[in-house]
């Protein structure tokens, strides 16, 4: 499981075949081939890439950022990592690791060459300050923590160590090797509040590169470790090819659109907008389709199977205005959902009717004709059988809630940097005022709108989730208990039946009966509405500097967002 962002996502692959592949066992010999058989590559060169902000923390266990958590990707190392081309898992900082037959108990054993960036050896002390530190309900991390609540840690020496979980589930396994990440117990020696420490901004790491340089608002710069430890491992050998990687700060996307264009940055993960309104009309003469077309640029939708991007709009259900499920299906049915798919998102995008990913096995395949529908005359006939009409004869729905008059006004938060959800805010304003609803639009910085999040004061917010993982644990946002201590499920969600299913989903561990659990409780949530699921756009679209990068594949099987980490310089 890679740890879900705050972003935009989930979804695109629609046969159990893939949820076997991902559910497979950790020692399969398949595992990590893909990286095995890369070709031999010169570590050498710069490459820049986008950040969209300033990353809030460089550290693991605290991070509830997508630009760090892109940037942690090449400074931490995984005890295990996975091969995207087969949705197996491959050792990386774990030499080994062995699992009981039911599960229960996972014993790693760490690499005795592997160390941190200062030349000390990573050991068990590390990895027990790092849990200790993880579960410490003082330490902001409620949303990862809410996956290890029933673990428990044993050092056994040096380097091994235990994890023993009393109720394991489906993604048991794959949590613990790829989601749990170590930190350096020496460098936050003495730190009375971890999340203040020094430490989290000026990290000591265990991946292949350092931290060079962070100027805010300008660039990051990271720093190849020549002699890194993972060189010698066989998967790892052939990766991590650039000498230095360059990410440049620039939150306004036409600027970095400008930038890439120009040259300044090499590999540009783009949204639908910017690929049909410039890739694919004004500058398509500028671009290629692939590598070999000969343009300097090219770029393409990678229409890969990993689980989807989707975008939402989460409606506060402790506000009286959004309490009831009436009002919350009324507002579903008052979105014109094909015309944000293809006004902003230029048709690079699919309705969304589940949590867990349409096209995933999460969703029941009859899923998509229970979706809710763009119908007006529908959605005002549900407002007026829950109770709201124009009291005030002023074309303004209002509603006697606790016996007072409530009018249906509130407020739309989103991120700025995102111009794309801006002209979504517009759209669903000018829907809503039609039928008599007041949304006002608010633009917030992103961190600044996490933080109204995260203290629940907001009414609506446009958000997406991203990086899910197929064999999906909805405990993270749609339990009850996660609403709790700043954890993901943001809106208040709460139905007893929803939280029984995942309680059960949660400890299944045969993957097909996990996918039927996940089909109940993704019909579920869908019908109760606490977000409005807009769309999800199936895997990734990334643009490239032709005459700067080489790689043998440019995208894998499984890939969500494009393989850094095995491309390289053109010599």
């Amino acid at each position: 499981m890679n740890f879900k962002k705050l972003t935009a996502a989930f979804a695109v692959c629609g046969t159990v075949i893939v949820g076997s592949a991902f559910a497979a066992s950790p020692y399969s010999k398949n595992a990590g081939e893909a990286y095995r058989a890369l070709p031999d590559a010169k570590k050498s060169g710069t490459i820049y890439l986008r950040l969209a902000g300033n990353p809030k923390v460089l550290n693991p266990i605290i991070v509830d950022d997508v630009d760090a958590t892109n940037v942690l990707e090449f400074l931490f190392s995984h005890l295990y990592h996975r091969d995207q081309e087969t949705g197996q898992m491959y050792p990386e900082l774990a030499e080994k690791v062995d699992v009981s037959k039911d599960h229960k108990v996972l014993t790693f054993t760490l690499r005795k060459e592997a160390t941190w960036e200062d030349g000390t050896p990573i050991t068990t002390d590390d990895v027990e300050f790092s849990f200790k530190t993880l579960m410490d309900p003082k330490v902001d991390a409620a949303p990862k923590r809410s996956y290890f609540e029933a673990y428990k840690f044993e050092k056994v020496d040096a380097l091994t160590f235990k994890f023993t979980v009393e109720k394991p589930n489906v993604n048991t396994v794959d949590e613990t090797m790829d989601d749990f990440i170590i930190v350096q117990k020496k460098q936050f020696a003495g730190v009375s509040d971890f999340n203040k420490a020094k430490g989290i901004m000026e990290p000591v790491t265990s991946g292949p590169y350092r931290l060079k340089s962070f100027s805010r608002d300008q660039k990051l710069e990271l720093e190849l470790k020549k002699n890194w430890w993972g060189f010698k491992v066989p998967e790892l050998k052939n990766q991590h090819n650039f000498e230095n990687i360059v990410f440049r700060i620039i939150p306004d996307s036409a600027l970095s659109y400008e930038k890439f264009v120009k040259g300044e940055i090499d590999v540009y993960e783009m949204n639908a907008e910017t690929y049909g309104t410039r890739i694919k009309g004004s500058d398509k003469e500028k671009f290629g389709t692939d590598e070999k077309s000969g343009k300097a640029m090219w770029a393409q939708h990678f229409m890969t199977k990993a689980p989807a991007p989707w975008t939402y709009i989460g409606w506060n259900l402790r506000r009286p205005v959004f309490a009831s499920k009436k009002t919350r299906q009324a507002l579903a049915q008052l979105i014109n959902y094909d015309e944000i798919i293809q006004k902003v998102y230029h048709g690079e995008g699919i309705p969304c009717v589940s949590p867990f990913g349409s096209k995933t096995p999460n969703t029941a395949p009859d899923q998509a004709t229970k979706g809710f529908k763009f119908n007006p005359a529908q959605g005002l006939a549900l407002l007026k059988a829950d109770g709201w009409s124009d009291l005030d004869h002023n074309n303004t729905l209002s509603k006697m809630i606790d016996g007072k008059k409530v009018k249906f006004e509130f407020t739309i938060r989103y991120n700025s940097e995102n111009p794309m959800r801006a002209k979504i805010a517009q759209i669903v304003k000018e829907q809503f005022k039609k039928a008599g609803i007041t949304a006002n639009i608010q633009a917030l910085e992103f961190n600044s709108l996490l933080g109204y999040m995260d203290n629940r004061d907001f009414d609506a917010v446009i958000m997406g989730w991203g990086k899910g993982n197929l064999n999906s644990d909805s405990k993270q946002i749609w339990h009850s208990k996660s609403a709790e201590n700043k954890g993901s499920n943001i809106v208040g969600y709460n139905n007893p039946d929803t939280d029984k299913l995942i309680e059960q989903a949660t400890a299944e561990l045969d993957v097909q009966k996990h996918f039927k659990l996940n089909q109940k409780i993704g019909a579920l949530i869908y019908d109760d509405q606490p977000y409005a699921f807009l769309l999800e756009v199936p895997g990734f679209i990334a643009g490239f500097q032709n005459n700067k990068l080489k790689a043998k594949k440019w995208v894998m099987k499984f890939d969500d967002t494009a393989p850094i980490s095995t491309y390289s310089a053109q010599p």
